[in-house]
């Protein structure tokens, strides 16, 4: 998703006092692509922005495939971040992780970390039917007829408005990141010396939870939170619960 994704935190985050920020990553939304991208550079990406908004200390949240960038800022930021949550995070997979993974899951899981430029004709199709207006609103009426309520609803208005406009570009950046994530990270988990937090729903099957639950064990300063009765969309479901953990830690390093 591009940066638009964040709306789905944004009035909970406004309620906890949080001033919540969701940049658009290389390539996505109106941001330029990064031929040489890499999951540190990412982290200059951050210096700049809270540079030019004058931020000293923040928190950082990656959801799904941000989590890798989120985790590589925090390594590398470690001085500047107050705590790290990471929601239905995603990764490189082991095979015994890989149980409960949709098929097609599977499939783009392979591609990303094998044989990249194979996604391009996946992304590409979901590109021909969110960019245009007319498919995305039928798409999503399909998918909202299914939705269990208002809040999921709501959220996946902002979902797909937020993956059409990643996408506008064309589908080269969600290519390379899909790559960028689905293979060995580049920083070393047991270097991650501020606190996560680990927000994940036991019925994921786009990032099954055996994934998080080794993240949790490997990261020397981490909580597992798991929602039982949620999938993929845990964020929405624990969303007033995520902001208020992160108020803590960054209302308390102000006082």
């Amino acid at each position: 998703m591009s940066g638009l994704g964040g709306a789905c935190y944004d009035e909970a985050a406004r309620g906890a006092g949080l001033r919540w920020i969701s940049p658009d990553k290389p390539g996505y939304g109106a941001s330029g692509y990064q031929r040489g991208r890499s999951l540190a550079g990412w982290s200059d990406d951050l210096l700049a922005l809270v540079g030019r908004l004058g931020l000293g200390r923040f928190a950082l949240v990656g959801e799904s495939g941000g989590a890798p960038f989120t985790l590589a800022a925090a390594y590398q930021l470690a001085d500047r971040v107050d705590v790290v949550g990471l929601i239905a995070a995603g990764g490189p997979m082991r095979p015994a992780e890989l149980v409960g993974m949709t098929a097609s899951a599977r499939v783009m899981n392979w591609f990303a970390r094998n044989a990249p430029v194979l996604n391009t004709f996946r992304l590409a199709a979901l590109r021909r039917e969110l960019v245009n207006p007319r498919n995305r609103q039928r798409a999503l009426d399909d998918a909202m007829a299914a939705a269990p309520d208002a809040g999921h609803a709501a959220a996946m208005r902002i979902e797909y408005e937020a993956v059409a406009d990643a996408l506008r570009q064309g589908a080269r950046a969600a290519v390379q990141e899909l790559a960028l994530i689905k293979r060995e990270w580049t920083f070393p988990l047991r270097a991650v010396a501020t606190p996560v937090h680990l927000w994940h729903g036991a019925r994921d099957r786009n990032a099954p939870i055996a994934f998080a639950r080794r993240l949790a064990r490997e990261l020397p300063n981490a909580t597992l939170h798991v929602s039982d009765s949620s999938g993929h969309d845990v964020g929405v479901d624990r969303g007033v619960e995520i902001v208020s953990v992160l108020a803590s830690y960054v209302k308390g390093s102000r006082s």
